[in-house]
């Protein structure tokens, strides 16, 4: 009640200072909000006149009947100091409904008398509230409609909207409520707006229109938390967004909850800049705490989580983590909090985002926990690895690398004067152990490799407990052999760790075998020379006058007492060596020496093969004489028949007399070389050499007969090659029985390439011509047009003219057929058989017309127009019937000519086609005969003298 009477006092005072003073009336009266407080002190003042005397005064002048303008000036001051009486009185409740009810008539009174006064905006005002007061709702919120509707733009419209708001909230008309809070919002009075929009939130979450009452909690939550950052006196802020931050939650719990919060905070832009994090994290933890309370412990969590996930780089997001991690622990729930462990890890260990960006205080403040579930995890992967095998065993110790290397930041990274007892336990030397051997486990031996070598050589092991240096120092030395195939890299690292090895630990037991191993490798990078040089380091090995040819080292420790089996292996390397540099002289002194000891079967056997070689190579030699050359080879020949060298010696002698083109000779050795190596790689060109050797002899018949034997070995395409030179061959040797079989062979077994085959059975068409054998001739000629069809995609010019040329000559074969034909009774039986022969040569020389050979063309067509002639002279030549009168034959003269004229007709139509191919440039002997036969058939057109001289020039 106090802020309406604070308005009203307001209010009145200002009318009666109006009346007493020089201000101008049409001056605007003060906004509320523009006055000044009342001053509760002016109602004990001494007055010169009292209210009551006052009143007593104005209702005299009434009585006289003044002026209507003074009448209605008394009367609103009456009603102002009635007000105010009311105001300052303390009289008991049923007084005090009594006081107002009379005040309510007498500004109902005013209003019905003075309808147009200024001054019924405040009237009107004091009697909604009048009713208010009097607990009259609905009469006063007729009056504050009217208010709104008279008086749009009053002082009081803030006011009244939100009286009006709170009316409707308490009748639960939240719609209406609504739409009057947020004209509260979209008013002009501060002072409400927090109020009001508070209440809007609550009349959108009574509508269930939760995502609207958010945006309103969380407007308001935003300008609190501005106010909070910007005044001193926080307590009333503060104990408003603990009741909006409730609220908000209490929305969010009828939602997705967290989801819900997450897309708000998308939804609703901070008004300046963005939200921080602290602010942020305090709406997901009231949500979450409140979501507790409410025993929804699962939906609790996930805005936890909901806020790690989006906020991962922050110390909050820390803190929430653990909150997870206790709660799983108090719950039992095991697994879930090693997954959360695993998690905080992930989120807040070296490599996050989190890690990247925090100061050291934060990393000192995650340091210690970090530490314990790092080192936890990596110890359960190492332990749980060494009791593997195989693949499982490689994963298990590579889930453990990324945790110690973790730990190692860890500590390496996080100040320990925050925390001077987080890190005391942990020893970066065994953990750097463990990380080597987790990364030999996992197969990384690069890594292991360079972690071992380091603590090895160069870490302080002051706090060491798991090893020693040299414990590392040799396992980098195994890895190395390891890894020493895969690179050059690899192989270099190998001969430092071997050379430091031996340097610092010669007297170890495994020394002298390392020196060796640094032999070997020498031997592996072919750098023969150094294996030369630093052998005697190993076959001299336990003489301390001997300098370590092998190392650099000023340190001279004694060696360990000199291994037999290591000396002959470093002798054996050196035997390698002078062959490897052809020092063959040296080399077989070497290898004689080897021999004179006790050695492994397989060993023996090499080396009295290298014995051989070193004959073999000094055969080879340059500078070598021929004859020098030939006693090397015959020695070897002769002395080590067994040596694998024989073959290759006895293929040299073979070139020696190929290069002095002795072929009667390289015969004779390559037929015997053949005989005594017919699986090797050598026999390949051994047959080829002998077959080139009968060629250059020019024996034909036995280069032919190679060539089939060839034909039956070696990949298809070599068997095929060999039986169509063999072909050839037998032809060139006049061998033609021979060459039809290797012929027909040929196009019966390959149908590829389609040139070949086809030119295969062209051959055989030319052999069986030469022996008269027509119908073997016209089988192969078939063949050549049907694969001619049949492959026509893969025909070239050549192949298409061999195929045009076979249905030439099969049509001429059908057409002799034709021609010998004599048409005689009965007539329908010969006239049939004509026919068919016709029908059969036309057919073949269709098809020898449509491969466009130019040549061919014109001859197919002349043929064909002249099967069709000589039909039509056939039938007129034909025997005609016995007994016939002298008119029955004109009749069946008659009937002959209509049956030959078609086909005179059809044959002076293609002699007429086939001239006509002069206009293609085409002029031969066909072309020619077609325009002799056309003179015979049509002597007045065509029985000149024509010129073809242009053509033919044209055609030049």
């Amino acid at each position: 009640m106090s802020l309406l009477r604070i308005s009203v006092l307001a209010a009145a005072c200002s009318l009666l200072l109006q009346s007493c003073s020089s201000v101008p009336e049409q001056n605007k009266r003060p906004r509320l909000a523009d006055l000044p407080a009342f001053d509760r002190s002016m109602l004990s003042a001494d007055l010169s006149v009292s209210e009551q005397q006052l009143d007593m005064i104005y209702q005299q002048i009434l009585s006289m009947q003044p002026a209507e303008q003074t009448r209605k000036r008394i009367l609103y001051r009456l009603s102002q100091m009635h007000t105010s009486q009311l105001e300052q009185s303390e009289l008991p409740t049923a007084q005090e409904q009594t006081a107002l009810r009379a005040l309510v008539q007498r500004y109902e009174q005013l209003l019905r008398d003075y309808p147009q006064e200024p001054n019924n905006e405040l009237i009107r005002y004091q009697l909604a509230r009048s009713y208010d007061l009097l607990a009259e709702q609905n009469a006063c919120l007729q009056q504050l409609d009217i208010l709104l509707r008279d008086y749009p733009s009053s002082p009081f419209a803030s006011e009244v909207w939100f009286r009006k708001a709170d009316i409707h909230y308490s009748f639960a008309d939240y719609e209406a409520a609504l739409a009057a809070y947020l004209a509260v919002l979209n008013g002009t009075d501060p002072t409400l707006q927090q109020h009001a929009r508070y209440m809007a939130g609550w009349s959108y979450f009574k509508l269930q229109q939760f995502e609207q009452a958010d945006e309103q909690f969380l407007h308001l939550l935003d300008d609190t938390y501005t106010e909070l950052l910007l005044t001193e006196n926080t307590q009333p802020q503060q104990s408003l967004r603990s009741e909006v931050l409730r609220t908000l939650s209490i929305s969010l719990s009828y939602q997705q909850q967290g989801e819900s919060l997450q897309a708000l905070l998308q939804r609703v832009p901070y008004r300046s800049g963005e939200r921080s994090v602290v602010y942020v994290a305090e709406l997901y933890q009231t949500l979450a705490r409140f979501l507790a309370e409410k025993q929804l412990l699962s939906e609790s969590l996930h805005s936890y989580r909901l806020f790690i996930q989006h906020y991962p780089a922050t110390i909050t997001a820390a803190e929430f983590q653990l909150l997870l991690i206790e709660h799983y622990l108090a719950s039992g729930e095991a697994d879930l909090a090693l997954a959360a462990q695993q998690e905080y890890i992930s989120l807040f260990g070296p490599g996050s985002a989190f890690w990247q960006q925090a100061r050291s205080a934060e990393l000192a403040q995650v340091q210690p926990l970090l530490l314990q579930y790092l080192d936890y995890f990596a110890r359960a992967h190492y332990a749980g690895a060494t009791a593997l095998e195989g693949d499982d065993r490689t994963t298990g110790f590579a889930a453990a690398i990324p945790l110690w290397q973790n730990m190692l930041t860890v500590l390496q990274q996080t100040p320990n004067s925050a925390h001077p007892q987080a890190n005391t336990s942990y020893s970066q030397a065994d953990i750097s152990y463990l990380l080597a051997e987790s990364y030999a486990g996992a197969g990384q031996y690069a890594a292991a490799l360079e972690l071992y070598t380091w603590l090895g050589y160069q870490a302080p092991l002051t706090d060491a407990s798991l090893f020693s240096a040299q414990d590392a120092a040799y396992k980098a030395l195994l890895l190395s052999e390891q890894l020493s195939s895969q690179s050059d890299a690899a192989a270099l690292a190998l001969w430092q760790q071997q050379s430091r090895f031996v340097a610092q630990h010669r007297q170890h037991p495994a020394a002298q075998q390392v020196a060796l191993q640094q032999l070997q490798q020498r031997y592996r990078e072919q750098d023969y020379q150094a294996v030369l040089l630093y052998s005697a380091d190993v076959i001299n090995w336990g003489d301390n006058r001997q300098s370590s040819a092998m190392n650099n080292s000023a340190t001279q420790n004694s060696a360990a007492p000199s291994q037999r089996a290591l000396v002959q292996e470093a002798q054996f390397l050196q035997s390698q060596s002078e062959l490897a540099l052809k020092q063959y002289a040296a080399a077989e002194q070497s290898i004689n020496s080897l021999l004179q000891q006790t050695l492994p079967a397989d060993r023996r056997e090499l080396l009295k093969a290298q014995l051989a070689s070193s004959i073999y190579q000094q055969a080879q030699q340059k500078d070598a004489s021929l004859l020098a050359v030939q006693a090397h080879l015959q020695r070897l020949l002769s002395a080590l028949p067994q040596s694998e060298y024989h073959e290759a010696a006895a293929y040299q002698q073979i070139e020696l007399q190929l290069a002095a083109r002795d072929y009667p000779a390289a015969i004779t050795l390559l037929s015997a070389f053949i005989q005594r190596y017919p699986g090797t790689e050598r026999t390949t060109a051994a047959k080829a050499l002998l077959l080139d050797s009968y060629e250059q002899a020019e024996q034909w018949d036995k280069a032919a007969a190679q060539l089939v034997i060839l034909s039956s070995e070696g990949d298809v395409q070599q068997q095929r090659e060999a039986l169509y030179l063999a072909a050839q061959y037998y032809q060139r040797a006049n061998h033609n029985d021979k060459a039809l079989e290797a012929w027909r062979s040929y196009a019966n077994r390959y149908l590829q390439p389609h040139l070949l085959a086809q030119e295969a059975r062209y051959q055989l068409v030319q052999l069986y011509q030469q022996q008269r054998d027509l119908s073997r001739q016209n089988f192969w000629r078939e063949k050549i047009a049907s694969f001619e069809q049949q492959f026509a995609s893969e025909g070239n010019e050549r192949t298409r003219q061999l195929a045009a040329q076979a249905l030439l000559q099969l049509g001429q074969h059908e057409s002799n057929l034709f021609a010998a034909i004599r048409l005689s009774h009965p007539l329908r039986q010969s006239l049939q058989q004509k026919r068919q022969h016709m029908s059969g040569a036309i057919k073949h020389y269709e098809q020898a017309i449509s491969y466009g050979v130019a040549s061919m063309v014109s001859e197919a067509q002349f043929r064909v127009a002249e099967l069709y002639q000589q039909m039509a002279t056939a039938l007129l030549q034909s025997d005609r019937p016995k007994g016939l009168d002298e008119l029955a034959l004109e009749e069946y003269e008659l009937l002959l000519e209509e049956q030959a004229f078609p086909f005179e007709e059809q044959a002076i139509a293609i002699y007429q086609q086939n001239t006509r191919l002069t206009q293609q440039q085409v002029w031969d002997s066909w072309v020619q005969q077609s325009f002799i036969r056309l003179a015979q058939l049509l002597p007045a057109k065509f029985n000149k003298t024509e010129a073809y001289t242009g053509v033919a020039d044209a055609a030049d």
